[in-house]
């Protein structure tokens, strides 16, 4: 009796094999979309690096950046805004760059604060006033009315003059807070340390009575 039923090296009527493989359209396809991937990563990881450069930059610092600042200075009542050279040296960087800061004493320690918002890195100012002493700009309120002294002209964000941010803030934490050592009776400035709302008093550097 003969056996009936397809071979398994048999064509089809098209005169293709009936296994299937990659076509050139699919090669063509994957090809040319692994391509426009790479290239679209590689245009857009310096934007994302820019956007974020405030809030990475701050990370950045090295060894101690001396300062013309003294102790004297600086009091307990209100921030004073000054300005050095920090020296940045990460993979990207080693070099000196520009940067401000605000700083009051608390607990017999300098608190020297940054002025990058942790809400999304804008720069924010230094307003607000007191019966003793009236600082440039306008004083700012929290949504319940609250004075605060720092003001984010971005989103906001409102912080005290400790630089506590506002339960009603978008910024989701305190301003940072740098490391300082006194050498020679100067102001040194190290690296920024990150704070929480329950640890916004905790400050690892050294009195300077």
């Amino acid at each position: 009796m003969e056996k009936t039923g397809t071979p398994a090296n048999a064509r089809d009527t098209s005169g293709h094999a009936s296994k299937k493989g990659i076509t050139r359209r699919q090669f063509l396809t994957y090809t040319l979309g692994g391509t426009g991937a790479f290239i679209a990563t590689t245009m857009l990881t310096p934007l994302v690096a820019f956007a974020v450069d405030p809030l990475r930059r701050e990370g950045g610092g090295g060894a101690l950046s001396p300062t013309t600042w003294r102790v004297s200075d600086f009091n307990e009542s209100l921030p004073t805004h000054v300005t050095y050279n920090q020296h940045i040296d990460d993979a990207w960087n080693s070099h000196d760059v520009p940067n401000d800061v605000y700083v009051i004493v608390y607990q017999n320690k300098l608190m020297i604060m940054s002025h990058v918002c942790t809400h999304l890195g804008c720069h924010v100012d230094g307003s607000f006033t007191n019966t003793a002493q009236t600082i440039s700009g306008p004083a700012q309120y929290d949504s319940n009315g609250q004075k605060y002294w720092f003001h984010c002209p971005c989103h906001g964000s409102v912080y005290n003059n400790y630089g506590v941010n506002s339960p009603s803030s978008p910024a989701p934490t305190p301003l940072d807070i740098y490391e300082y050592q006194i050498v020679n009776g100067y102001v040194h400035v190290g690296r920024n340390i990150s704070r929480t709302d329950s640890t916004w008093d905790v400050n690892p550097n050294p009195t300077i009575a």
